[in-house]
């Protein structure tokens, strides 16, 4: 399955994306702000990646898009979806491709997919209380902050206190 905004592009990865994706989680703020990612970060851990992507794909629960140029196809970003009545989406941007607008357009391009064709009635996404890039994405894209979760997921900082945002059905935007 392929998205795209006329300015970006959410398509499947390719074996030709490993090079991306192992410089943008080599990148310390990537690594901060999403738990579980290898330090340091290989081309293997990106091959494994590639293939739950393909799982998640094949039974449904949840697809993963690389965020492309619609150009040139190169490697921008990352982002995935879990598909449920309550969903949640998360999404990581390459380095190269920062403060360029491509995550809040990612992001309210997948999250407009989930609840118009997926059937996803509420939406949640949570950051890392100190980034505040992920954040202001969120907002953007018409998220809104309902609060703040202890978990047992740990950052590499050590923290597991998440800010949850959500999106509820009526307020994602209309493709029309």
């Amino acid at each position: 399955m392929e998205l795209t905004d006329g300015t970006l592009r959410l398509r499947p990865f390719r074996d030709d994306d490993v090079r991306g994706i192992v410089e943008a989680c080599r990148d310390p703020d990537t690594a901060r702000f999403i738990p579980h990612i290898p330090i340091p970060y290989e081309e293997q851990d990106a091959e494994r990646y590639l293939g739950l992507t393909r799982e998640w794909t094949r039974d449904g629960s949840r697809l993963a898009l690389a965020i492309a140029d619609p150009q040139t196809d190169e490697l921008l970003g990352a982002i995935d979806v879990r598909v449920a009545d309550e969903g949640t989406i998360g999404y990581w941007i390459h380095p190269d491709a920062r403060n360029r607008g491509v995550a809040t357009r990612a992001l309210k391009l997948l999250s407009r997919w989930a609840v118009e064709e997926a059937g996803v009635k509420r939406l949640q996404l949570t950051t890392h209380p100190e980034n505040q890039a992920s954040q202001r994405v969120a907002e953007k894209a018409g998220f809104h902050q309902i609060g703040a979760l202890e978990r047992q997921l740990r950052f590499q900082d050590g923290s597991d206190r998440v800010l949850l945002f959500e999106l509820d059905r009526n307020d994602a935007e209309p493709t029309g």
